[in-house]
């Protein structure tokens, strides 16, 4: 009876966390960028509507440089396009057009139940659609936690070049269980995979995990990002998604990162190597010499 009703308590607040989060306030970190002028960015605010009637908000950012290639930037659970904007625009843009947007139900585009990566999915074609719109034909998708997985999960049906995910999960129940057990949850595996159902019935989507759609993205490009040290979702996970990709595929382990700190850790490394990866399948990144 007593277990009965814990898992009955996980299944209901544990899939309204997931499914109708407290927003995030888009306010920037103390001292950080507000919009990309602050980082003497020129940028324009963008509007588009998914497929399924959801207004998302965000930023076009043109490239220094004349270019039909753009990377849409893409962030994670709760979260919004301030956290990226610092990070990963600034070397991006010299290179590439850069799109962010504000997920579904994050930021300050229009509310909608959270699916992570399920309809997110119809974001991400919205985005691609807006470029192509642009005369944009050349697109990557650079994603993080789940706007990783997202991108995975999108990649097949959409006409991009390649994907970076950084700290993706291979299955959805993963960093759910993690963050269980870190809050001291017990049963945390089973909790997991009953929340997970809960959230398809609250959201009313079928949540599906990169780990079925990962093979289906070549030949497109595909670079995973690998925190070492991620306690939310293990590293497992990324080698168990790589593995199950097609060619062509890159790996990159950052050894003593955390989950989305990768950036951090790797520094000059992490910028190059991913770079490269979309010099490979975009073209445009100068080189020295």
């Amino acid at each position: 009876m007593v277990t009965a009703g814990y898992l009955g308590y996980v299944s209901l607040e544990g899939s309204r966390r997931i499914v109708r989060p407290e927003r995030t306030p888009f306010v920037p970190w103390e001292g950080g960028p507000a919009t990309p002028a602050d980082l003497g960015l020129a940028y324009e605010d963008v509007r588009f509507t998914t497929r399924d009637g959801v207004l998302l908000e965000g930023w076009f950012i043109p490239s220094v440089r004349e270019t039909d290639a753009a990377v849409i930037v893409m962030h994670g659970f709760t979260g919004h396009r301030l956290g990226e904007l610092a990070t990963y625009v600034p070397w991006l843009q010299p290179v590439y057009h850069v799109l962010q947007f504000d997920f579904r139900g994050h930021g300050v585009s229009g509310e909608a139940p959270i699916t992570l990566g399920a309809r997110e999915q119809a974001d991400v074609a919205a985005a691609v659609d807006h470029l192509r719109g642009r005369g944009i034909s050349r697109i990557a998708l650079l994603g993080l936690s789940m706007g990783a997985a997202t991108a995975i999960l999108a990649g097949p049906d959409l006409p991009i070049a390649a994907v970076v995910a950084d700290a993706p999960f291979a299955d959805l129940r993963n960093p759910i269980a993690n963050r269980m057990r870190a809050e001291g949850y017990p049963l945390a595996r089973l909790g997991a995979w009953i929340i997970v159902a809960s959230a398809g019935l609250r959201s009313r989507a079928r949540l599906v995990s990169p780990i079925q759609r990962v093979a289906q993205l070549a030949p497109r490009g595909l670079l995973i990002i690998s925190p070492r040290d991620d306690a939310l979702i293990d590293h497992a996970q990324r080698v168990a998604l790589f593995e199950a990709a097609r060619e062509p595929k890159e790996l990159y382990v950052v050894e003593g990162a955390q989950h989305v700190n990768a950036r951090w850790v790797g520094g000059a490394d992490y910028v190059q190597r991913v770079l490269a990866f979309l010099d490979r399948f975009l073209g445009d990144t100068p080189r020295e010499g």
